[in-house]
């Protein structure tokens, strides 16, 4: 093979990666050797993958993805594991591209991203039908590929199909296609789901394209696959380079010489956002102000520029990540105006890591009574049923989200672990995709404290609390060095998010000094004096576990251990005649809705709205009785939707449980008399 030349090998691609290794973490099944560099061979939910690593990883852990043929004309892939580039392969044999093939790839591409730290931007290499899968998942995904190499590319079945009839002999090679999609041949003759009629979300990301064909190929004709897509992606005005073998058939694939494809791949891998492994997500937002938080890769120093709709300049801060904080960085923005969008970039040294119309944040109005909706959601997995969750919340476009804990399970509080479970969770696509221009809030409860039914107590919690932080951009944290309360408002709703971990049974209660307290005495000032002093229509109280004791046997996990402080919140809701006040938890795999006997106490009945799992766990032994019991569902996949508006007696919140389907489980409203003393 001829010297690449190219300087972006030499001053970018050749230098190390940022981690002292550049092997994966260890991965499980068969190890061998392909073409001189480590193999390995696993199952990821049932289907054969592979990766081979190359002997050092170049800066950024690129990696290029192949689709079907494993192993044919591999100059190219052994010309990209010399520059320290992955090659990594997930098997989508006889899918033809279709819905089954891009889920299979959804979650590799996961794995690879999150578990293993790869390139969030592979490059995409599909020969022959190969070409269908890599071209539908990039047109799903356009921001999550940095180019894509196709060598001699079926790029539809449309011109396959064109003037056949039933009965045609030619038909049996084209069933199982046809059968992949649950085409009949009428609709494959107008089957639009191709490349072919797709390019346009490619072309607008700015993904290029290059292509490797021969002029007399009988198997994938020229001119109908890639010289008809060359035609309509130009148009589009996207990039393609094609090198057009003269009199060249369909195989052998490839270049004798792979140079040319080699240099595309890693000339064009610069323009990805190397640097920036997850996010940027949207955390805490006020009227004037916003904080953005992303995950970079390498120690630098990016800059966030923040533009209002008509393109001008609104603020432009910097913000640092390092090994100490795990890469994460959290911009701090100020003298935004109300209600206004701003788009978002993300610069290093001048040039743009991240940009588009795809990130973006709207500031709150400053109109107390104007609508709102805030979603909450608890107990969450990286799995395709808690990311179909984040997909129904995003279409419901809540202004803001709250996680109530177990999101995600972690179960220590060793430092590198909890920092990878949160690496993990929040490369999700889907999660990345809802906090790209909403809201992110969060607290904690057991399994992402650090074990399951835990309290204060638990070794080590300064390190899940350090994680905590870093991977989260919340008002703020605890009372500075301890805890991670915090409290945000969002029109006429105020969200106090409690910590009932940290401090829980590590101090004497402050309204009984014979039994523990679950908040502490500082949070416990927090919480009163915010309820007393907070001019809302309603006061959300959320936390992670629930506020009373019905639960499965033998679980002490929550707020009726404490019965003395949960009697003193309710005291102290009547005494100084605070109204709007709901609970919400989370924790027990149930929908629950209770009101509380409390009009003695509070002087009206307080509402706890129960939501959990967003994963698909239910916990059948949870549906315990009790007598303020208004409705329970063992129900998989479930969030909670809380929708305000109004001040004084027009005030009005309504409360809908919501399934992954967007069936709706439970409604309920409540107005200005309902929560306050008659």
């Amino acid at each position: 093979m001829k010297q690449i030349t190219s300087f972006l090998l030499a001053t970018l691609f050749l230098l190390p990666a940022s981690a002292a290794s550049g092997e994966l973490p260890s991965l499980p099944g068969d190890q061998s050797s392909w073409n001189g560099f480590e193999q390995f061979d696993f199952e990821l939910d049932g289907v054969a993958c592979r990766i081979v690593q190359p002997i050092q990883a170049a800066a950024g852990k690129p990696w290029i993805w192949r689709a079907r043929f494993w192993g044919h004309e591999p100059q190219t892939d052994i010309a990209l594991l010399k520059l320290g580039f992955h090659v990594a392969y997930c098997d989508v044999a006889n899918l033809w591209g279709n819905d089954i093939a891009i889920n299979r790839w959804d979650r590799f591409y996961e794995e690879m991203t999150c578990r293993y730290g790869l390139s969030s931007q592979p490059a995409l290499e599909g020969m022959s039908r190969g070409g269908l899968i890599i071209y539908r998942w990039a047109i799903k995904h356009p921001q999550q590929v940095s180019c894509l190499y196709a060598d001699a590319p079926a790029m539809g079945i449309r011109p396959y199909v064109k003037g056949l009839s039933d009965g045609d002999p030619e038909l049996d090679q084209l069933k199982d296609w046809m059968q992949a999609h649950n085409l009949t041949l009428a609709e494959a003759q107008q089957f639009t789901g191709d490349a072919l009629d797709q390019l346009a979300p490619l072309a607008r990301a700015g993904v290029p394209l290059i292509h490797v064909c021969g002029d007399a190929d009988e198997s994938v004709p020229f001119e109908d696959h890639t010289a008809q897509l060359e035609k309509r992606y130009r148009a589009l005005g996207g990039t393609i380079n094609v090198i057009v073998k003269p009199g060249g058939k369909h195989h052998p694939h490839s270049l004798p010489d792979p140079s040319p494809i080699v240099d595309f791949i890693v000339r064009h891998q610069s323009r990805v956002s190397v640097p920036i492994t997850h996010g940027p997500f949207i955390g805490h937002l006020t009227a004037r102000s916003a904080q953005v938080w992303a995950r970079s890769e390498d120690a630098t120093e990016l800059r966030l520029t923040v533009r209002d709709w008509q393109g001008r300049l609104a603020s432009s801060v910097t913000a640092s990540s390092t090994p100490s904080n795990d890469g994460c960085l959290v911009w701090h923005i100020k003298n935004l105006r109300p209600a206004t969008r701003y788009q978002l970039q993300i610069l290093r040294s001048g040039q743009k890591l991240i940009a588009g119309n795809d990130h973006f944040f709207t500031t709150p109005q400053r109109n107390s009574a104007h609508a709102i909706q805030l979603a909450f959601a608890s107990c969450a997995r990286v799995d395709d049923s808690s990311s179909a969750v984040w997909r129904r919340i995003q279409s419901v476009d809540p202004e803001a989200v709250v996680l109530l804990g177990d999101t995600p399970y972690i179960d220590t509080t060793e430092l590198a672990e909890q920092r990878r479970r949160y690496r993990e969770f929040n490369g999700v696509t889907d999660f990345q995709k809802l906090f790209s221009h909403r809201s992110l809030y969060a607290t904690w409860d057991d399994h992402d404290f650090g074990r399951n039914d835990t309290d204060g107590n638990l070794p080590g919690k300064e390190n899940s609390r350090r994680a905590f932080i870093e991977y989260h951009a919340n008002p703020s944290y605890g009372n500075g060095s301890t805890g991670i309360y915090s409290r945000f408002r969002r029109g006429p709703v105020e969200v106090f998010l409690l910590d009932t971990r940290y401090f829980a049974a590590t101090e004497p209660s402050p309204f009984d000094s014979d039994k523990p307290s679950l908040l502490g005495r500082h949070q416990w000032d927090w919480l009163l004096d915010g309820l007393e002093t907070s001019t809302a229509a309603f006061k959300v109280v959320a936390c992670g576990m629930i506020w009373n004791g019905a639960v499965r046997p033998g679980k002490q996990d929550h707020w009726a251990t404490y019965p003395h402080e949960r009697q003193a919140l309710f005291d102290h809701i009547g005494r100084h005649n605070i109204s709007g006040l709901l609970l919400v938890g989370g924790d027990i795999h149930r929908t629950r809705v209770l009101h509380h006997d409390t009009v003695k106490s509070a002087g009206y009945k307080i509402p706890e709205l129960i939501t959990s799992p967003v994963h698909s766990g239910v916990i059948e032994t949870a549906n315990a009785l009790h007598p303020g019991l208004i409705f329970d569902a063992g129900a998989p996949n479930v969030f909670l939707l809380i929708s305000a508006q109004g001040k004084g007696r027009s005030a009005s919140l309504q409360a809908t449980f919501l399934n992954k389907d967007g069936t709706t489980l439970y409604q309920d409203q409540f107005g200005y008399h309902d929560l306050r003393r008659p």
